[in-house]
C-alpha cells in the first residue's frame, strides 16, 4: 500500500434522481441535484478501488452512470508542481 497516496476528489453523474433507499448506498459521498434533474455523487475516495466500489453499486442498482470525473484541488497541483521542480 502506498502511505503516500492523498485522496481524490471525484464527481459522478447518475441519470435521475436516486430515491431513498438508492441514496443509502453510497454514504461516502455528498449527494447533490444537477439542472437537469440527475444525480451528482461528490467528495474524497481514497483509492481507484473506493471509486470502483461506487461504480459496482451503480452498476448493481441499474442506474446509469453518464460521467465520472476526478479533481485535484489546486493545492495538489502546486505541492506536484514544486515536487517535480526539485
Amino acid at each position: 500500500m502506498n502511505t503516500n497516496q492523498r485522496p481524490i476528489f471525484y464527481k459522478i453523474r447518475l441519470r435521475g434522481k436516486l430515491d431513498l433507499e438508492q441514496a443509502t448506498w453510497f454514504p461516502e459521498l455528498i449527494q447533490a441535484e444537477d439542472d437537469n434533474g440527475n444525480t451528482l455523487l461528490v467528495g474524497e475516495l481514497s483509492d481507484q478501488a473506493a471509486l470502483m466500489g461506487v461504480l459496482f453499486r451503480a452498476h448493481n442498482l441499474n442506474l446509469t452512470i453518464l460521467c465520472a470525473k476526478m479533481k485535484f484541488p489546486r493545492a495538489y497541483i502546486e505541492r506536484d508542481k514544486d515536487e517535480q521542480a526539485v
